[in-house]
C-alpha cells in the first residue's frame, strides 16, 4: 500500500508540474482537471454528516493563508472531519483525487471516504479511497477512483453519480490535518 502511495505521490508531482506549466485544463496525455478545491474552498465545508448524529463532527480550526492551507480538527470523539458538496464524477475518464498535505502530527492520521449520493445500506459511512495514514510535509497523496471503488460501485451507481468526500483526522480528539488542496483529474 505504502508503495503505491508513494508511486501516486510522484506521479502527482509529475502532473502538477505539467498541469501548471500547462496553463489550460488538459495536459499532455489527455489528463484534465475536473474539479479543484482549494484550502479556502475546504475550509468552507461543514462538519461530516454521518448516520449517527454527532459521530465524526470535526471542525475546521484554522486557515493559514500565508502557506495557504486549511486546518481540519476532529470530533470528541476522536475521529471526524468535513465533507464537501456533492459533485459529479464520471468513472468512464478513470479519475484520480490528490489530496496536498501540508501536516499532519505525529501520533495522529488522516483519511479520505467519498460518500455516494443515495448511498445503499452498507455505503452511508462513506468508502475508503485514501485510508488512515500520517503523509504530510506538503505531498500529494493519490488514488485512481476505478481502481479503488472496484466494479461493484459502478454496478450499484453508474459511470456517471454524484459523491461528496470526506476528510479527517484521527487518532483522538486533539487529531489535526492540514489541507492545502484536492483536485479530481480525469485520466482519460
Amino acid at each position: 500500500m505504502m508503495k503505491k502511495l508513494l508511486a501516486a505521490s510522484l506521479a502527482v508531482v509529475m502532473l502538477a508540474g505539467c498541469l501548471t506549466g500547462c496553463g489550460d485544463k488538459k495536459a499532455s496525455g489527455g489528463w484534465e482537471v475536473s474539479q479543484t478545491f482549494t484550502y479556502k474552498d475546504i475550509a468552507s465545508w461543514g462538519s461530516m454528516q454521518t448516520p449517527s448524529e454527532g459521530s465524526g463532527a470535526g471542525t475546521v480550526e484554522s486557515t493559514n493563508d500565508a502557506d495557504g492551507y486549511v486546518t481540519i480538527k476532529a470530533a470528541a470523539d476522536g475521529w471526524g472531519g468535513v465533507e464537501s458538496g456533492y459533485f459529479e464524477i464520471d468513472l468512464s475518464k478513470e479519475p484520480m483525487i490528490l489530496a496536498q498535505i501540508f501536516e499532519n502530527p505525529d501520533g495522529y492520521n488522516w483519511g479520505m471516504k467519498i460518500v455516494p449520493e443515495n448511498p445503499i445500506a452498507d455505503h452511508e459511512w462513506g468508502l475508503y479511497i485514501i485510508n488512515d495514514n500520517n503523509l504530510k510535509w506538503n505531498k500529494y497523496a493519490g488514488v485512481k477512483l476505478t481502481e479503488a471503488l472496484g466494479d461493484d460501485f459502478k454496478d450499484i451507481y453508474g459511470e456517471q453519480c454524484k459523491i461528496k468526500l470526506w476528510i479527517y483526522p484521527a487518532g483522538g480528539p486533539e487529531g489535526t490535518v492540514s489541507v492545502s488542496e484536492i483536485v479530481v483529474v480525469n485520466t482519460k
